[in-house]
């Protein structure tokens, strides 16, 4: 290492924006995972997210689980509306452990295909809209 400068140089500039070219949207779905642990023992946790994308999507955990993991992730409704959503399958991609509980990010394994939390996004979206419609309009 000749001189410090020179390699700061070859890094090139510091990454100052999110690379990402999807957008995240934050938003809470109740979601049902289930896949194996650490040691191999079955699990299935209820969470929330805490956003979702074209390809994946973020939430929390309880279960200590491995990165590159796979999990079934299914979106519940609690708008009372019949959730018959099948699970997608996610891979373990981003592992943040904190003192409450796991931050976890999640890449959907079928990438060129809108996976269930988007489509229960829009569910949700749309079943709450119509819960104001009906208390706004006169009896």
């Amino acid at each position: 290492m000749r001189n410090g400068n020179a390699n700061r140089q070859q890094l090139g500039k510091p990454v100052t924006m999110d690379r990402r070219h999807e957008v995240r949207v934050p938003t809470k779905l109740t979601i049902e995972v289930s896949g194996f642990d650490c040691f191999s023992r079955y699990f299935s946790e209820r969470t929330e997210t805490s956003d979702v994308s074209d390809s994946g999507c973020q939430f929390r955990l309880h279960i200590d689980i491995a990165a590159e993991a796979v999990v079934a992730v299914r979106a519940i409704s609690k708008c009372r509306v019949a959730s018959d959503a099948k699970a997608d399958l996610f891979r373990i991609v981003r592992i943040c452990r904190g003192s409450q509980a796991i931050l976890i990010g999640a890449q959907t394994l079928h990438p060129r295909q809108p996976h269930s939390l988007q489509q229960a996004e829009s569910l949700s979206v749309a079943a709450i809209r119509s819960i104001v419609i009906r208390h706004m309009s006169p009896s």
